[in-house]
């Protein structure tokens, strides 16, 4: 294979990866506090245009009030600590909150929120708040508020980003490096939720180039193969 050939193979290898990106970001346009993945140019092949996946976009995404009561937001940088189904600790900006039927405070994945003295659980039917700073409080069922209990505080965390990792099921997890020390600075909106951070038009935009640029690379890889037939064909003839 020449090395024109295999230079635009690995090119087109790289850019249906980036296309692959680009399209699970656009499927989670709508997810409540998706992360984007990001692609970049390689350093072998900057020069050429080409792309690899690389990191996460860890950027805040918009702000969407709902009125919700257990509807969240982290305004700015941070993080929640939860506990998936499975039992794995990983962390999560997802704050479409809810009560499960053993009162155990979950997100919409149902993973479970953790507080400072581990996961949060409150009495069936009682009337649930949560403070701009995490802290959970619930009203029993037939008191009034004079008879609010302080349940805990949602653990808040502040890492730094180089520390965290994307993983394949779109679970953030921290490294041994991180910092899970619980973080006062870290605040919330409540009655709100944080949208994805992808750009559906500016991913768009992005999956056309790619299009084009993958579709450039095919063309190349024929033109390499239709000379190096030619070249073989007349070397038979000398």
């Amino acid at each position: 294979m020449s090395t024109v050939l295999q230079v635009a193979a690995a090119a087109s290898r790289q850019i249906a990866t980036a296309q692959a990106a680009v399209t699970h970001n656009l499927a989670n346009a709508g997810t409540t506090a998706f992360k984007a993945d990001l692609f970049y140019a390689e350093q072998g092949y900057a020069n050429k245009g080409e792309v690899g996946v690389s990191a996460v976009d860890f950027r805040a995404g918009n702000i969407a009030y709902t009125g919700r009561d257990l509807d969240i937001a982290i305004a700015g940088d941070g993080w929640m600590q939860v506990i998936t189904p499975a039992g794995e600790e990983i962390l999560s900006r997802r704050g479409d909150l809810r009560i499960d039927p053993n009162g155990n405070l979950i997100d919409a994945e149902q993973n479970q929120i953790l507080g400072d003295g581990g996961p949060i659980n409150v009495p069936a039917d009682s009337q649930v708040t949560i403070g701009a700073d995490g802290t959970v409080s619930f009203i029993p069922r037939g008191e009034t508020a004079l008879g609010t209990v302080v349940t805990g505080r949602i653990l808040l965390v502040n890492p730094a980003p180089e520390t965290l990792t994307k993983g394949l099921d779109g679970n953030i997890r921290a490294d041994e490096q991180a910092n899970l020390e619980p973080a006062a600075d870290v605040q919330l909106a409540v009655g709100a939720l944080e949208t994805s951070n992808v750009n559906p038009i500016a991913s768009m935009v992005q999956m056309i180039e790619l299009s084009r640029s993958f579709e450039g690379h095919i063309q190349t890889m024929k033109s390499a193969d239709e000379l190096d037939a030619s070249s073989a064909s007349l070397m038979r003839l000398e």
